[in-house]
């Protein structure tokens, strides 16, 4: 027993820290006694109640998240139960994180700076806030970061099961947000040579189930609602977000999230319409109002890269603590100065790790497009704080420790 805890001293040290901390946060905005629920988090119990009650899809929240989210329904869970269940899954997701990312910093650094590195992202502010909602980040970003811990290990060790675990993960992190296809279908194609000299594999098995839940979510929709789809999402994020401003750029409006006719009507209709409308509407500003769009998405991006957390700003001093008043503003401004800091410095990593290191160590391009993935795909939407760039900044720093272990006077390395 001493041996094993000595052996994960540090593993033990970053669960105790983080659980340490979190109480913190929430003894300082009271997160736990807000009570709010957003609308996507309602989306996400409403898929959850879909699949374990009514067995069927949702149609712009994918199997995965309604599979983790609600498991107790087969228990008889009340949907407010739901909610307090979401919370220990984020939780237990949130520390697992840490313990992840801390074996790929142990890949190219010693053990005493991979953890003092991991320490790091525990006070991330906007990471730590979403635990208390049921939404997709906390597990999203679980996801990203095993996929990336087995394809070092790929990298390192050279064996197909490590490639075929990571490749699975990508796949299946569509089906936790399915704005990630594009990224996962990146990795599958670049690997795609490797995959068919292994196809009897007994691993690749793994990808092969995991293909397989894409088809049962893309045929669910098309049986449901007429199309062959991971989602609906982003047809109605496209219309209702940068498609509405560069709409109002053109038309010399102020654009409005809350006050906003293009995002009533795109609700209205049904969802194979809504895909219809938005196709067509894209096509159109593409033609004749390409200036305006590219100004959405620059607005977009810039927003969603200078905001606080959202979760934070709306948290009331319900059991009306006097320090509250203090660590409310003080929280969300440090939220606020993360989200640019991080995101400025995952910018310019990522673009000089995706070229620097595209020859001798792919898995650092790998990252750092992942980085640059996140960002840029974040300007589809705004308003939502820091929401899209939280999940790059542990990355960011991996990249950070990357940089810093090259330096050889600061002897890093194991």
């Amino acid at each position: 027993m001493k041996q094993f805890l000595i052996q994960y001293k540090f593993h033990f040290l970053l669960i105790i820290i983080g659980l340490v901390a979190i109480a913190l946060f929430d003894f300082c905005v009271q997160m736990s006694s807000q009570g709010i629920i957003y609308p996507d988090s309602t989306g996400y119990l409403s898929s959850a109640k879909n699949l374990y009650i009514y067995y069927r899809g949702h149609n712009y929240r994918p199997i995965l998240m309604a599979v983790i989210n609600g498991f107790p329904y087969l228990f008889g869970s009340s949907d407010s139960f739901i909610y307090i269940y979401s919370f220990y899954v984020n939780l237990i997701c949130w520390l697992a994180s840490f313990l992840v990312l801390f074996e790929i910093l142990k890949e190219f650094s010693k053990p005493k700076f991979a953890f003092g590195f991991t320490v790091l992202p525990i006070f991330f502010i906007g990471n730590m806030a979403f635990v208390f909602h049921l939404l997709s980040e906390t597990i999203y970003l679980l996801f990203m970061l095993s996929a990336f811990y087995f394809l070092a290990k790929y990298y390192k060790e050279k064996l197909f099961w490590q490639l075929s675990l990571s490749l699975s993960i990508f796949i299946l992190s569509m089906l936790i947000r399915p704005g990630s296809k594009f990224l996962a279908i990146v990795f599958v194609l670049y690997f795609i040579k490797e995959l068919i000299k292994n196809y009897k594999h007994k691993f690749s098995w793994f990808i092969y189930g995991s293909l397989f839940l894409v088809f049962v979510q893309c045929a669910g929709l098309k049986y449901q609602f007429g199309n062959f789809t991971l989602s609906y999402i982003d047809s109605v994020t496209y219309y209702d977000y940068i498609g509405s401003k560069a709409m109002c750029f053109k038309e010399g409006k102020k654009y409005s999230q809350l006050d906003n006719p293009r995002g009533e009507y795109i609700y209205s209709n049904e969802c194979s319409e809504q895909r219809k409308i938005a196709n067509e509407d894209l096509k159109q500003q593409l033609q004749h109002n390409t200036l305006n769009l590219l100004k959405a998405f620059i607005s977009d991006v810039v927003d969603n890269a200078t905001s606080g957390n959202v979760c934070i700003d709306d948290c009331k001093n319900v059991k009306n603590r006097s320090e509250s008043q203090f660590c409310k503003p003080l929280l969300f401004a440090i939220s606020k100065w993360q989200n640019w800091i991080f995101t400025t410095l995952g910018f310019c990593f990522a673009v000089f790790y995706f070229f620097k290191s595209y020859r001798k160590e792919k898995l650092y391009s790998f990252v750092s497009f992942f980085i640059l993935y996140t960002i840029l795909l974040s300007g589809i939407s705004c308003g939502q704080g820091d929401r899209f760039h939280v999940i790059t900044f542990p990355f960011v720093l991996l990249l950070l420790a990357k940089f810093l272990s090259e330096n050889p006077r600061l002897k890093l390395k194991n």
